[in-house]
């Protein structure tokens, strides 16, 4: 018969600014899709363009795509990492800090890769035209994504460097399982 261990305080925190990040990246990848969708309409709607703008449309439009896919693929990763906060195995923190750095590797990639960033208007009104097609609260989204994203992880990290993080994943009883995040072996071993 096997206790029942619960996880300590900085390994649950961590967990969930895991998911906080997943979240913030989640949210600007749906966006980012559902820009991407009705781009078209919208710049039918909003058009005719001179050559400049039509060239900057196609980047725009391309970048939005860029961001939806990177913006996922960074979602299914720390989906990963989420699943991996709560293991208890002593390379845990280490894969958690290597998608880490990956993670912010790939959101700043998407901050030089911001839709946003291929605006190149000659004045107001040109700039006042194209916004009518990427909306300016997307840029704001996308920041507040990213910037909470990163704070998330940075966070996430410095929390499990704390020594009770670092006994949980050090120090492992094996006759205490924690079954709020267990694998489908353990799950299966305890029946």
């Amino acid at each position: 018969m096997s206790r029942t261990a619960a996880a300590p305080p900085p390994v649950r925190q961590a967990y969930w600014l895991v998911i906080a990040a997943i979240t913030l990246i989640s949210v600007e990848a749906v966006t980012a899709a559902l820009l991407y969708a009705r781009f078209d309409a919208a710049r039918s709607a909003h058009g005719p363009w001179n050559v400049g703008e039509q060239l900057q449309l196609d980047s725009m439009h391309t970048r939005l795509a860029l961001i939806a896919v990177l913006s996922a693929g960074l979602a299914g990763l720390l989906a990963g990492v989420a699943l991996a906060v709560p293991r208890r195995s002593v390379v845990t923190r280490t894969v958690v800090g290597l998608a880490a750095l990956l993670t912010t590797v790939g959101l700043l990639l998407g901050v030089v890769m911001n839709p946003d960033n291929a605006l190149l208007a000659y004045g107001a009104a040109e700039e006042a035209h194209l916004y009518l097609v990427l909306p300016l609260w997307f840029s704001v989204l996308s920041s507040i994504a990213v910037t909470g994203a990163l704070f998330s992880l940075a966070a996430a990290f410095v929390v499990l460097g704390r020594e009770a993080a670092y006994d949980y994943y050090q120090y492992r009883d094996p006759t205490v399982t924690w079954t709020g995040f267990s694998s489908w072996r353990e799950i299966a071993r305890d029946r």
